[in-house]
């Protein structure tokens, strides 16, 4: 399947959400905090939130483009992007779009977040030091030194479902996402991400579970790059488990290409991975049970 289908397919998945406004849970007035179309207007939004959290209601459909960095989250905050986007301004200097401290626990869900860089650190879209959860969204084009989409610090609890990471890099490990504590990707499709050491699509130093979902076209293609799809590293208590998924059509400059294990455990429970280059799992240093070639 190439990417424009599978892009299509991973949306319509999504059920056009990062599009459509209308179909919302309703939230009890008092919690709910309109954001005006204005980057001001929504650091402002998230710092008062930060005393007694709340939900946040983006304008539909804006575009916030910052040229600095938003407020940490620190507090239970829900923001719900009725399609708008929060983006770094080309001509800024390099930072990540959002930061969950170790106390923030975040919902992001129908939003679109993009262009932020960590250059120096991990968590180019969003880092994640808490609980963070993102459903139906978009995390595209964010770079860093690791875990270019999204990063989970030690300790920390991530959970994607019905979302696309797609177009995103990173220097090392992860260009996707990158995972050191506990991370479920689920209903998703992870695509054309790029890392030049481990883990073009996805990087796990923790445990980490993914189901129904898609790592497609993804790359490491550094002179170093192994597991284009996933990267299962870092020794005995890295734990990686996929159920009812495809790993496909990645790419690595050493094999493998699909899925690299390194002292960790990896499961395929109902999982598919083919069509990887240079194999799909052969040449880890920690075999793969059930992967063939």
């Amino acid at each position: 399947m190439n990417r424009s289908k599978l892009a299509i397919r991973a949306l319509g998945a999504l059920g056009a959400a990062a599009l459509m406004v209308t179909g919302l849970a309703a939230t009890p007035a008092a919690a709910r905090t309109f954001v005006p179309c204005t980057t001001d207007a929504l650091a402002s939004a998230i710092t008062d939130a930060n005393t007694s959290g709340g939900t946040l209601a983006l304008a539909p459909g804006c575009i916030y483009d910052l040229t600095t960095p938003l407020p940490s989250i620190q507090n239970t905050i829900t923001i719900k992007g009725h399609g708008a986007t929060i983006t770094r301004d080309p001509a800024a200097p390099a930072f990540r779009i959002l930061m969950v401290d170790s106390t923030g626990n975040l919902s992001l869900c129908e939003a679109i977040i993009a262009n932020g860089d960590a250059t120096g650190d991990f968590g180019g879209g969003i880092r994640n030091d808490g609980t963070l959860t993102v459903s139906r969204s978009l995390i595209r084009d964010n770079h860093a030194d690791l875990y270019g989409g999204i990063g989970g610090a030690t300790g920390s609890t991530t959970s994607v479902d019905h979302s696309l990471i797609s177009g995103n890099s990173a220097l090392h490990n992860g260009g996707g996402l990158g995972n050191d504590g506990d991370m479920t990707i689920d209903k998703s499709a992870v695509v054309n991400n790029n890392a030049l050491e481990l883990g073009g699509g996805v990087a796990n130093d923790g445990t980490l579970n993914v189901s129904r979902s898609d790592v497609v076209d993804n790359s490491a293609s550094g002179p170093t790059g192994a597991g284009g799809g996933i990267a299962n590293f870092g020794g005995a208590d890295a734990t990686t488990t996929l159920t009812r998924s495809k790993v496909a059509s990645n790419f690595a400059t050493n094999a493998p290409g699909g899925v690299y294990n390194d002292g960790g455990s990896v499961t395929l429970d109902f999982t598919a991975v083919l069509a990887n280059n240079p194999t799909n799992c052969f040449g880890s240093p920690t075999a793969v049970p059930g992967c063939v070639a």
